[in-house]
């Protein structure tokens, strides 16, 4: 396996992130635009979750490229892409198109961000640290 990728760890941590991020713009894909969500789930909170999710899409990407062979990130990236649709069709309707939904989506991404800036180290790690 070390000579597909030799940084394990690394590809464990961007599995782990490309995961969450593509669940997250499965969901936040549903709600724009803003005029044609359902009406019981506020604006605000579909803006904060996407500020939240553009953080770690940014974050995977400059963390995989620093990190990761490009080979590597583009197999996995794709099949992640490819497959996630399945397990998001999995989750219930009242969890991924109500306001409660977008709350656990929101707290998702916001441990994964905290979880990927206090466990890895690298540039990215600390862009993150100066901006909390």
């Amino acid at each position: 396996m070390s000579q597909l990728e030799p940084n394990i760890v690394q590809l464990v941590w961007f599995i782990v992130l490309w995961s969450v991020c593509c669940l997250g713009f499965l969901q936040l894909a549903g709600m724009y635009p803003l005029e044609s969500r359902a009406t019981n789930i506020p604006a605000s909170l579909v803006i904060v979750s996407t500020a939240l999710w553009i953080a770690l899409l940014l974050s995977a990407c400059f963390y995989a490229a620093a990190e990761l062979r490009w080979s590597s990130i583009v197999i996995v990236g794709g099949l992640l892409f490819l497959f996630i649709p399945e397990p998001f069709q999995a989750i219930p309707e009242r969890w991924r198109n109500s306001s409660a939904g977008l709350v656990v989506t929101g707290i998702i991404l916001a441990a994964t961000l905290a979880a990927f800036s206090v466990f890895t180290s690298n540039p990215v790690t600390s862009l993150l640290k100066s901006i909390a």
